[in-house]
């Protein structure tokens, strides 16, 4: 068994927390002081988390979106938080952190669409890493192995990430070779695209003068859904758990997705 202190450095290595930006709140979210024998790992920490975690009797989720945001003023009784707090389950968070570091979310997303020749983009920040300014990049880019038309690549991430071809996108009405990816709501970095040469844009969401961006500048634009452009990176999360503590079960939970699809 662990402690949630533990645990939380074992990340720390892995996805630094001092790169999280200055917005955010990743990190020991709730520690019950509670020895860890079981992890849920998780998008979200939802209601339904919460119930499968305490179901299955883990002591600890560990989630890429933090459920302490901003300062709490209040803990209704019908909320996640409380209901943790109930169950006296502890709770870690790797935000912006994992977003940005090596190994993270976007290296995950760009490695599920097959993206070859990886390298940071969209900077976003610089932070003090062991005495050096380190420059933060949010986002990725990278080559497909051969080009393909925007209906085809919108199809290439539905199946890649949903399992179903269907996918809106904003077809930007060339080839597509060279592609950039931002899971989660990184819309406004398609404003940073014409500048680096960008074909295609994935996203979790984006707003529709964002859109609208994308096909005067001729960008294919896939928002693919936040859910689905970040829970590729769950295994990531737990690897670095995993390997340090092989005697801790590691659960890895899908079932915080919000929306539905109509097929």
């Amino acid at each position: 068994m662990i402690t949630v202190n533990e645990v939380y450095h074992i990340l720390d290595r892995q996805y630094p927390y001092v790169l999280q930006e200055d917005y955010d709140n990743s990190g020991i979210m709730a520690d019950c002081g509670r020895e860890i024998s079981r992890i849920v790992v998780s998008l979200d920490i939802s209601n339904d988390v919460v119930a499968y975690a305490e179901s299955i009797g883990a002591e600890l989720i560990v989630s890429h979106h933090p459920i302490i945001f901003r300062p709490v003023r209040s803990i209704p009784f019908h909320t996640p938080l409380n209901r943790l707090m109930q169950a006296g389950i502890s709770a870690i968070s790797a935000h912006t952190n994992f977003d940005i570091a090596p190994g993270g979310v976007n290296d995950a997303l760009a490695e599920r669409l097959g993206l070859q020749n990886v390298t940071p983009v969209f900077q976003v920040s610089e932070k003090p890493v062991n005495g050096a300014m380190t420059k933060n990049y949010i986002g990725r880019t990278g080559y497909l192995p051969s080009g393909m038309t925007p209906a085809a690549f919108a199809a290439h991430v539905g199946m890649s990430l949903r399992g179903r071809s269907a996918m809106q996108f904003v077809d930007g009405g060339r080839p597509i070779h060279k592609v950039a990816v931002g899971g989660g709501a990184c819309g406004e970095f398609i404003f940073e695209c014409p500048e680096n040469d960008i074909d295609a844009f994935v996203t979790g969401e984006c707003k529709h003068h964002e859109m609208i961006f994308a096909k005067d500048n001729g960008i294919t634009l896939v928002p693919a859904g936040h859910y689905a452009t970040e829970n590729v990176a769950l295994e990531a999360l737990a690897e670095p758990i995993r390997k340090a503590c092989p005697d801790v079960e590691i659960f890895i939970t899908r079932i915080d997705d919000p929306v539905s699809i109509i097929d």
